[in-house]
């Protein structure tokens, strides 16, 4: 179930669209937990889902995503990097394995400072996600249907 909900959460970090909520309506135990985490936020927008709150937002330079349990506890985070961010043997499988694809998006995902990578990858109509870990280890995340 948690490994399902964690799916959940990379789709809608990955580039997924959904409408934005009015501040006004996310729970006090979120935004105060928010708050207290994300300290000097800017250009916040609030996302509810079902079982979770997503907030994107900057930080310093950086855009970065966070995910919230509807009791205000950080699920995870994430954020956008570029591929020369990851571990070197990861980057040379990439480009060695996936070499007619191209990188569309790269983001390094939080979850409890456990840290894993996540790219995706487009060659014409074919989509792939990999999973990277912070050791270099490479492995398809996610293959998207047709």
């Amino acid at each position: 179930m948690k490994k399902l909900f964690i799916a959940a959460l990379l789709v809608a970090a990955i580039g997924s669209s959904a409408f934005a909520l009015d501040v006004t309506k996310v729970s006090y135990k979120i935004k105060s937990s928010f708050e207290t985490q994300f300290a000097g936020a800017e250009n916040v927008s609030w996302i509810q889902r079902d079982t979770y709150t997503k907030v994107a937002f900057t930080l310093g330079e950086e855009n970065v995503e966070a995910f919230f349990e509807t009791d205000g506890d950080l699920i995870a985070f994430s954020r956008k990097v570029d591929l020369k961010k990851l571990p070197l043997n990861a980057i040379r499988k990439i480009k060695k394995d996936y070499s007619t694809y191209k990188v569309t998006e790269s983001i390094e995902f939080d979850q409890d400072g456990e840290i894993s990578y996540y790219v995706s990858l487009e060659d014409g109509a074919k989509k792939q996600i990999l999973k990277v870990s912070v050791y270099g280890n490479v492995s398809v995340y996610h293959e998207p249907r047709k």
